[in-house]
């Protein structure tokens, strides 16, 4: 299985776009399991990551993360960034799976959103991730139509209350949880594939 990255004409398009719902929780043994969902997006400048997760009254420590691995020079390389319902945001990247913090993109805003409809509460925000900040990180990128990465979406609580891990695509959370064995395919639509 992999998830299709779509190229935007317009931020009004965001909302017609596919997600990628985080249903793995293979480590639950209660029944929560907030329901996420997440999309990745670009244009001919910058990377967009949406995140939102459904939690009345999210736990401390709730947090949504996407790692992607966009660097093909340095495939053992990650961006990983964080959305915490207090409307902030983390970046850092992973090498092996360990995280090292980094400095957001000069100027960045992070884009919360939070309120409620009919699914119910929800919290979470679009991060605009520009081309040129993410090649000072980790090299040329190839998001071209067809080209792939790997990566994965998570909605992560540490606990003690309601403590939970959940992906979109399967992970190992008791080894590496954030590694490429841990990651699925993401594929950049081309035209045809729309």
């Amino acid at each position: 299985m992999s998830f299709k990255v779509f190229r935007l004409q317009s931020l009004s398009e965001l909302d017609t776009l596919p997600v990628a719902v985080i249903k793995h929780y293979p480590l639950e043994k209660r029944d929560y399991k907030p329901y996420a969902q997440c999309n990745i997006c670009l244009d001919d400048q910058s990377l967009f990551v949406r995140m939102w997760a459904f939690e009345v009254s999210p736990p401390q420590g709730s947090e949504l993360r996407g790692v992607f691995y966009l660097f093909p020079a340095q495939p053992e390389l990650a961006l990983a960034l964080s959305m915490r319902p207090d409307g902030s945001c983390a970046f850092s990247l992973l090498e092996e799976g360990e995280p090292r913090a980094i400095n957001p993109p000069p100027g960045f805003v992070l884009h919360p959103h939070s309120g409620e409809d009919l699914q119910g509460v929800y919290w979470g925000g679009l991060a605009v991730l520009p081309f040129d900040w993410l090649e000072s990180l980790g090299g040329q990128l190839n998001l071209e139509g067809g080209a792939e990465f790997s990566g994965n979406f998570y909605k992560l609580c540490p606990g003690p209350q309601m403590a939970h891990s959940g992906s979109f695509f399967p992970a190992d959370f008791i080894c590496a949880p954030y590694t490429r064995d841990s990651a699925g395919l993401f594929v950049v639509a081309t035209p045809t594939t729309f």
